[in-house]
Protein backbone atom coordinates (compact mmCIF):
# COMPACT_ATOMS: atom_id res chain seq x y z
CA UNK A 1 0.00 0.00 0.00
CA UNK A 2 1.66 3.34 -1.10
CA UNK A 3 0.06 6.59 -0.19
CA UNK A 4 -0.24 9.16 -2.76
CA UNK A 5 2.63 12.63 -2.48
CA UNK A 6 0.97 16.07 -3.42
CA UNK A 7 2.41 16.01 -6.77
CA UNK A 8 0.28 12.55 -7.33
CA UNK A 9 -2.95 14.10 -5.85
CA UNK A 10 -2.29 17.16 -7.63
CA UNK A 11 -2.04 15.11 -10.63
CA UNK A 12 -4.45 12.74 -10.75
CA UNK A 13 -7.43 15.27 -9.09
CA UNK A 14 -6.92 17.34 -12.09
CA UNK A 15 -7.42 14.61 -14.43
CA UNK A 16 -9.67 11.90 -13.02
CA UNK A 17 -11.51 14.48 -10.96
CA UNK A 18 -10.61 12.77 -7.54
CA UNK A 19 -12.28 15.72 -6.30
CA UNK A 20 -15.05 18.31 -7.22
CA UNK A 21 -14.18 20.78 -6.81
CA UNK A 22 -10.71 20.43 -7.28
CA UNK A 23 -8.35 23.39 -5.76
CA UNK A 24 -4.87 22.63 -6.34
CA UNK A 25 -4.33 24.98 -3.64
CA UNK A 26 -5.74 22.79 -0.65
CA UNK A 27 -2.94 19.83 -1.25
CA UNK A 28 -0.61 20.16 1.42
CA UNK A 29 1.42 17.64 2.85
CA UNK A 30 0.52 14.51 0.60
CA UNK A 31 -2.86 15.46 1.61
CA UNK A 32 -6.09 17.32 0.68
CA UNK A 33 -8.65 19.54 2.83
CA UNK A 34 -11.75 19.18 2.41
CA UNK A 35 -14.19 21.69 4.24
CA UNK A 36 -17.77 22.66 5.25
CA UNK A 37 -20.65 22.42 2.86
CA UNK A 38 -24.46 23.51 3.09
CA UNK A 39 -25.91 21.42 5.29
CA UNK A 40 -25.10 20.43 9.06
CA UNK A 41 -27.26 18.92 11.69
CA UNK A 42 -27.21 19.41 15.10
CA UNK A 43 -28.22 17.30 18.06
CA UNK A 44 -29.61 19.44 20.96
CA UNK A 45 -30.96 19.31 24.63
CA UNK A 46 -34.67 20.10 23.78
CA UNK A 47 -36.07 17.47 21.66
CA UNK A 48 -38.68 20.36 19.95
CA UNK A 49 -35.15 21.11 17.89
CA UNK A 50 -34.76 18.08 16.25
CA UNK A 51 -36.54 18.97 13.13
CA UNK A 52 -34.25 20.08 10.04
CA UNK A 53 -30.92 19.91 8.34
CA UNK A 54 -29.48 23.56 8.96
CA UNK A 55 -28.39 25.29 5.44
CA UNK A 56 -25.57 27.27 5.40
CA UNK A 57 -25.99 29.66 2.42
CA UNK A 58 -23.01 31.69 2.31
CA UNK A 59 -20.04 32.20 4.35
CA UNK A 60 -21.24 34.75 6.48
CA UNK A 61 -23.48 32.30 7.74
CA UNK A 62 -22.05 30.55 10.71
CA UNK A 63 -23.51 27.45 13.04
CA UNK A 64 -22.52 26.45 16.11
CA UNK A 65 -22.32 23.03 18.10
CA UNK A 66 -22.50 22.97 21.53
CA UNK A 67 -20.46 21.33 24.15
CA UNK A 68 -21.60 17.82 24.49
CA UNK A 69 -23.47 17.64 21.54
CA UNK A 70 -23.50 15.86 18.06
CA UNK A 71 -23.26 16.96 14.39
CA UNK A 72 -23.95 15.26 10.87
CA UNK A 73 -21.42 17.98 8.86
CA UNK A 74 -21.66 17.50 5.00
CA UNK A 75 -18.20 18.11 2.80
CA UNK A 76 -18.38 20.95 -0.14
CA UNK A 77 -16.77 18.77 -2.24
CA UNK A 78 -17.66 15.67 -4.09
CA UNK A 79 -15.36 12.58 -3.93
CA UNK A 80 -14.23 9.75 -7.02
CA UNK A 81 -12.02 7.53 -5.90
CA UNK A 82 -10.61 5.06 -8.08
CA UNK A 83 -11.62 1.19 -7.95
CA UNK A 84 -7.72 0.78 -7.15
CA UNK A 85 -7.78 2.87 -4.06
CA UNK A 86 -8.23 3.39 -0.92
CA UNK A 87 -8.85 6.76 0.87
CA UNK A 88 -8.38 7.87 4.69
CA UNK A 89 -9.97 10.80 6.23
CA UNK A 90 -9.57 13.05 10.05
CA UNK A 91 -9.86 16.49 11.02
CA UNK A 92 -7.41 18.77 11.28
CA UNK A 93 -5.79 19.21 14.80
CA UNK A 94 -6.87 23.14 15.34
CA UNK A 95 -10.25 21.95 15.21
CA UNK A 96 -9.66 18.66 17.43
CA UNK A 97 -7.73 20.97 19.81
CA UNK A 98 -11.13 22.87 20.52
CA UNK A 99 -12.81 19.36 21.62
CA UNK A 100 -14.19 18.49 18.03
CA UNK A 101 -13.87 14.74 18.10
CA UNK A 102 -14.79 12.55 14.49
CA UNK A 103 -16.75 9.68 15.19
CA UNK A 104 -17.37 8.66 11.70
CA UNK A 105 -15.83 6.34 9.89
CA UNK A 106 -12.09 6.89 8.64
CA UNK A 107 -11.92 5.77 5.67
CA UNK A 108 -13.70 6.00 2.04
CA UNK A 109 -14.18 2.60 0.00
CA UNK A 110 -13.19 1.64 -3.39
CA UNK A 111 -15.80 3.26 -6.17
CA UNK A 112 -17.44 5.90 -4.01
CA UNK A 113 -18.50 8.71 -5.67
CA UNK A 114 -20.16 11.76 -3.53
CA UNK A 115 -19.74 13.66 -0.59
CA UNK A 116 -19.08 12.77 2.64
CA UNK A 117 -20.57 13.03 6.32
CA UNK A 118 -18.58 13.52 9.05
CA UNK A 119 -19.90 12.84 12.13
CA UNK A 120 -18.74 14.65 15.01
CA UNK A 121 -19.12 15.51 18.87
CA UNK A 122 -18.02 18.05 20.64
CA UNK A 123 -16.05 17.16 23.68
CA UNK A 124 -15.09 20.71 24.56
CA UNK A 125 -16.30 22.95 27.15
CA UNK A 126 -17.35 25.75 24.80
CA UNK A 127 -19.50 26.20 21.43
CA UNK A 128 -17.72 25.44 18.05
CA UNK A 129 -18.65 27.87 15.22
CA UNK A 130 -18.63 26.49 11.95
CA UNK A 131 -18.90 28.11 8.66
CA UNK A 132 -19.39 27.11 4.80
CA UNK A 133 -15.90 26.74 3.00
CA UNK A 134 -14.25 26.39 6.31
CA UNK A 135 -11.46 23.57 5.95
CA UNK A 136 -11.47 21.24 8.68
CA UNK A 137 -11.23 17.68 7.13
CA UNK A 138 -8.48 16.01 5.70
CA UNK A 139 -8.34 12.96 2.89
CA UNK A 140 -5.47 10.97 2.15
CA UNK A 141 -5.31 8.12 -1.14
CA UNK A 142 -3.44 5.11 -1.08
CA UNK A 143 -2.80 2.49 -3.88
CA UNK A 144 -4.36 -1.14 -3.75
CA UNK A 145 -2.50 -4.13 -4.86
CA UNK A 146 -4.72 -4.67 -7.69
CA UNK A 147 -8.15 -2.90 -8.76
CA UNK A 148 -10.75 -3.98 -6.30
CA UNK A 149 -12.88 -6.69 -7.95
CA UNK A 150 -15.99 -5.70 -5.29
CA UNK A 151 -15.66 -1.56 -5.43
CA UNK A 152 -18.54 0.28 -3.52
CA UNK A 153 -21.42 0.33 -6.64
CA UNK A 154 -24.12 2.04 -3.70
CA UNK A 155 -24.88 5.77 -4.93
CA UNK A 156 -23.14 8.31 -2.79
CA UNK A 157 -24.39 11.34 -0.69
CA UNK A 158 -25.75 13.96 -1.74
CA UNK A 159 -27.35 15.81 1.30
CA UNK A 160 -27.91 15.10 5.04
CA UNK A 161 -30.82 12.10 4.40
CA UNK A 162 -34.19 11.28 6.97
CA UNK A 163 -32.23 8.39 7.86
CA UNK A 164 -29.20 9.60 9.09
CA UNK A 165 -31.65 12.56 11.22
CA UNK A 166 -33.57 10.09 12.51
CA UNK A 167 -30.67 8.26 14.15
CA UNK A 168 -29.46 11.32 15.91
CA UNK A 169 -33.19 11.70 17.31
CA UNK A 170 -32.29 8.21 18.93
CA UNK A 171 -28.73 9.16 20.10
CA UNK A 172 -28.51 10.57 24.16
CA UNK A 173 -25.60 12.59 24.22
CA UNK A 174 -23.89 13.38 27.77
CA UNK A 175 -25.07 16.49 27.86
CA UNK A 176 -28.73 15.47 27.48
CA UNK A 177 -28.10 12.22 30.92
CA UNK A 178 -26.05 15.25 33.00
CA UNK A 179 -29.64 17.87 32.47
CA UNK A 180 -31.84 14.83 33.10
CA UNK A 181 -30.17 14.06 36.02
CA UNK A 182 -29.85 17.74 37.16
CA UNK A 183 -33.37 17.80 36.32
CA UNK A 184 -34.60 14.57 38.67
CA UNK A 185 -32.16 16.29 41.68
CA UNK A 186 -33.81 19.45 41.51
CA UNK A 187 -37.11 17.69 41.79
CA UNK A 188 -35.70 15.69 44.85
CA UNK A 189 -35.27 18.87 46.35
CA UNK A 190 -38.40 20.41 45.79
CA UNK A 191 -40.31 17.02 46.86
CA UNK A 192 -37.38 17.35 50.34
CA UNK A 193 -38.62 20.81 50.69
CA UNK A 194 -42.00 20.13 50.64
CA UNK A 195 -41.77 17.46 53.14
CA UNK A 196 -39.57 19.55 55.50
CA UNK A 197 -42.31 22.33 55.44
CA UNK A 198 -44.96 19.71 56.10
CA UNK A 199 -43.45 18.62 59.34
CA UNK A 200 -42.65 21.76 60.12
CA UNK A 201 -46.49 22.60 59.98
CA UNK A 202 -47.21 19.33 62.31
CA UNK A 203 -45.24 21.30 65.15
CA UNK A 204 -48.32 23.66 66.12
CA UNK A 205 -50.26 20.15 66.29
CA UNK A 206 -47.85 18.99 68.77
CA UNK A 207 -48.28 21.96 70.75
CA UNK A 208 -51.68 21.70 70.76
CA UNK A 209 -51.39 18.10 71.76
CA UNK A 210 -49.33 18.96 74.78
CA UNK A 211 -51.46 21.40 76.17
CA UNK A 212 -54.74 19.28 76.05
CA UNK A 213 -52.75 16.38 77.83
CA UNK A 214 -51.82 18.44 80.10
CA UNK A 215 -54.95 20.16 81.25
CA UNK A 216 -56.89 16.66 81.90
CA UNK A 217 -55.74 13.51 80.07
CA UNK A 218 -55.50 10.50 82.41
CA UNK A 219 -51.72 9.51 81.72
CA UNK A 220 -50.00 6.27 82.49
CA UNK A 221 -47.54 6.47 85.80
CA UNK A 222 -44.30 7.22 83.37
CA UNK A 223 -45.82 10.23 81.64
CA UNK A 224 -47.32 12.03 85.12
CA UNK A 225 -44.26 15.17 84.63
CA UNK A 226 -43.94 17.76 81.67
CA UNK A 227 -40.59 16.70 80.63
CA UNK A 228 -41.79 13.08 80.29
CA UNK A 229 -44.74 14.38 78.26
CA UNK A 230 -42.02 16.12 76.02
CA UNK A 231 -39.74 13.28 75.59
CA UNK A 232 -42.59 11.18 74.61
CA UNK A 233 -44.25 13.80 72.07
CA UNK A 234 -41.38 14.28 70.30
CA UNK A 235 -40.33 10.77 70.18
CA UNK A 236 -43.42 10.22 68.56
CA UNK A 237 -42.35 13.27 66.06
CA UNK A 238 -38.85 12.22 65.48
CA UNK A 239 -40.53 8.88 63.86
CA UNK A 240 -42.81 10.20 62.22
CA UNK A 241 -39.94 11.90 60.34
CA UNK A 242 -38.06 9.18 59.80
CA UNK A 243 -40.84 7.40 58.23
CA UNK A 244 -41.33 10.63 55.65
CA UNK A 245 -37.29 10.72 55.17
CA UNK A 246 -37.66 6.88 54.56
CA UNK A 247 -40.72 7.48 51.87
CA UNK A 248 -38.78 10.37 50.17
CA UNK A 249 -35.95 8.51 49.93
CA UNK A 250 -37.65 4.73 48.46
CA UNK A 251 -39.79 7.00 46.15
CA UNK A 252 -36.65 8.74 44.51
CA UNK A 253 -34.85 5.70 44.22
CA UNK A 254 -37.87 4.23 42.57
CA UNK A 255 -37.92 6.89 39.86
CA UNK A 256 -34.17 6.73 39.00
CA UNK A 257 -34.33 3.25 38.45
CA UNK A 258 -37.56 4.00 36.02
CA UNK A 259 -35.90 6.40 34.29
CA UNK A 260 -32.47 4.20 33.55
CA UNK A 261 -34.71 1.44 32.58
CA UNK A 262 -36.88 3.94 30.21
CA UNK A 263 -33.45 5.29 28.35
CA UNK A 264 -32.80 1.21 28.16
CA UNK A 265 -35.51 -0.07 26.62
CA UNK A 266 -35.74 3.20 24.21
CA UNK A 267 -31.67 1.79 23.10
CA UNK A 268 -32.94 -1.68 22.71
CA UNK A 269 -35.96 -0.75 20.60
CA UNK A 270 -33.83 1.12 18.56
Amino acid sequence: MTFWSSQTIIDRGTKEKIIEPFEESKVKESAYSLSVGDEIFITSASNDKFDKVQKIKTEDNICFIPPGQFAYILTQEDVNIPNNCLAFISMKFKIKADGLINVSGFHVDPGYKGKLIFAVYNAGVQDIPLRKGKEIFLIWFSNLDATDSKPREKVGIKEIDSDIISNAKNAETLKNLSDKIKNLEEQASISSAKSTLALSLLLPFNFWLIKIISDGLKLPQYLQTPDKIFSFIFSIYGFLILVVVLIVIFRHKIGISSFFKKDKDVKVKK
